[in-house]
């Protein structure tokens, strides 16, 4: 029997899933070690997983599954601490809870927990790569092999830090593996009778990534977007609004809500406590 995850949603309508209904799944073998997955749901366009990794613990390579993927990527550190290793370059990066990992383009990358605590990660990604009725083991074998492993930027060494301005520069430019923080992000005041502020962490021609952090009782204006959109609430209670339909959805911690592309909505803290959302829209957002 192939190894692949069991009844995932497909994406059509407006869907909520919550945390406890995502799909469970195994990712790995004794060789690359293993990776906990949830999956809310996917469709041929946009897919929604998270992924833990237990402490200390860590994801490489065997036979047969090969974290090799011709992707955007954007992982969204919600709890714990990420390292992420190209191991071809030898890029490293950490990434601590509010932050993020992001790169472009084919790409191998190991991920490891160096920490005492549990890792919660969004790893959101476009476009979808392989078809929805191909497993990844089928899809993996594909996929190139794997040659000498960098465990570092060696040559970096003797020459750090004078070189951090053009390093990373590079990496930006060439779509290497990055460490984003709030700092890096775009801002955006989103709204005139209702505004919010949205951060934009990741925005290129294939996915757009940011989050919102919501007051007791605020609520956005009419948002809506040319792409499809993924909505994931890290705290609090989060209420959206389809002004074409009247549907009025309740996602709490972890829960998750696909929009289709054009869909008309808004966003609301209907508590009196504060309330944050990560987003992601794909392939784009205005």
């Amino acid at each position: 029997m192939d190894q692949a995850p069991k009844n995932v949603v497909n994406y059509e309508g407006p869907t909520l899933v919550r945390f406890q209904d995502a799909t469970r799944f195994l990712w790995g073998d004794n060789e690359s070690q293993h990776v906990n997955d949830y999956i809310y749901g996917k469709n041929a366009r946009i897919g929604c997983v998270v992924f833990t990794l237990r402490p200390g613990k860590f994801f490489k390579i065997s036979g047969a599954w090969k974290p090799f993927y011709n992707q955007h990527r954007f992982y969204y550190v919600v709890q714990g601490q990420l390292t992420i290793q190209d191991p071809e370059t030898g890029d490293v990066v950490v990434a601590e809870a509010g932050e993020a990992v992001h790169w472009r383009g084919a790409k191998w990358h190991f991920g490891y927990n160096f920490s005492q605590q549990e890792v919660f990660v969004l790893d959101w990604y476009a476009p979808q790569e392989r078809p929805q009725n191909v497993t990844e083991i089928e899809y993996n074998k594909t996929k190139p092999g794997l040659g000498e492993i960098m465990s570092g930027r060696q040559d970096l060494l003797g020459h750090w830090p004078e070189t951090y301005a053009n390093t990373r520069a590079a990496a930006f430019e060439n779509g290497s593996v990055v460490k984003l923080t709030a700092d890096d992000c775009v801002n955006f005041v989103q709204g005139e009778d209702n505004p919010i502020l949205e951060r934009i962490f990741v925005s290129s021609e294939e996915l757009t990534g940011g989050t919102v952090d919501l007051l007791p009782s605020q609520r956005s204006d009419d948002r809506v977007h040319p792409g499809e959109k993924i909505i994931f609430v890290l705290k609090g209670k989060v209420n959206v609004y389809l002004l074409q339909t009247y549907d009025w959805f309740e996602l709490r911690e972890r829960d998750a809500l696909y929009l289709p592309a054009e869909t008309v909505h808004q966003i609301w803290n209907y508590s009196d406590e504060p309330a944050s959302l990560a987003f992601k829209v794909v392939p784009a957002y205005a």
